[in-house]
C-alpha cells in the first residue's frame, strides 16, 4: 500500500513538472507548483487549470489566471494576476489603498469585508501590504462576487493577485484560493 501511494505522488509530480517550463514543484506542499517568470511567482493546486487566452472578461492588464477545476454552473472561482505600471516610490500599501478606492467607485454594491496587513516576498525580502477582502457586482444584473486581493510593488510595477469567488463558495476553495494569492512572490 504504502509502495503504490508513493507511486502514485511521484506519477504526479512528474505529470506536474511537465506541463509548462514556467513551472515546478514546491518542495514544501506535492499538491502546489510554482508558476511564473521573471518577475512573479505564485503556488498553484496540480488540479486547476492554467488560463493562457484571456476573453474579453479578464484586464487588458492580465499576465496570468488560473480556474478552479470544480465547475459550479452559476461561477466558477478564479484567480488572476495584473501588472500595472506604478509612479516610482509608491508603497505596497498606499497601492493597495488606491486600488481600493477605485473598486469602490467602480463595483455595484461594493463593501469592503476585511483589510489585514501581512508580509509578502518583494525582491528577495519580506514586504508589508494589505490583503483586502470586499464584494460587489461587476454589472446591475450580474452576481455579487467576492473578491479577495494582495498587492506588491517592484521595478515600477504594481502587481495584484485577486481570488474572485462566489460569497458563499465551499470553504476548501475559499481556503485553497487565500493560500494562493498569499504565496504571491514580485520579483
Amino acid at each position: 500500500m504504502k509502495k503504490a501511494l508513493i507511486s502514485f505522488l511521484a506519477g504526479i509530480l512528474v505529470i506536474s513538472g511537465c506541463s509548462s517550463t514556467t513551472t515546478s514543484t514546491t518542495e514544501n506542499n506535492p499538491l502546489y507548483y510554482a508558476y511564473g517568470n521573471n518577475s512573479y511567482s505564485i503556488q498553484v493546486p496540480n488540479d486547476w487549470e492554467v488560463i493562457t487566452e484571456f476573453t474579453s472578461n479578464y484586464p487588458q492588464n492580465t499576465i496570468a489566471a488560473f480556474r478552479n477545476n470544480v465547475k459550479n454552473d452559476q461561477f466558477i472561482a478564479n484567480i488572476n494576476i495584473v501588472a500595472n505600471t506604478v509612479e516610482e516610490g509608491l508603497s505596497n500599501g498606499d497601492y493597495a489603498l488606491e486600488m481600493l478606492q477605485s473598486h469602490s467607485e467602480s463595483l455595484i454594491d461594493y463593501k469592503l469585508l476585511e483589510k489585514t496587513e501581512i508580509n509578502i516576498n518583494v525582491g528577495g525580502q519580506l514586504s508589508p501590504t494589505y490583503m483586502t477582502v470586499f464584494q460587489g457586482r461587476n454589472s446591475v444584473d450580474g452576481d455579487l462576487l467576492q473578491f479577495t486581493q494582495i498587492y506588491g510593488i517592484n521595478k515600477g510595477f504594481g502587481y495584484i493577485a485577486t481570488a474572485t469567488l462566489l460569497p458563499d463558495e465551499d470553504q476548501f476553495v475559499v481556503e485553497t484560493a487565500i493560500h494562493m494569492i498569499e504565496s504571491l512572490e514580485v520579483k
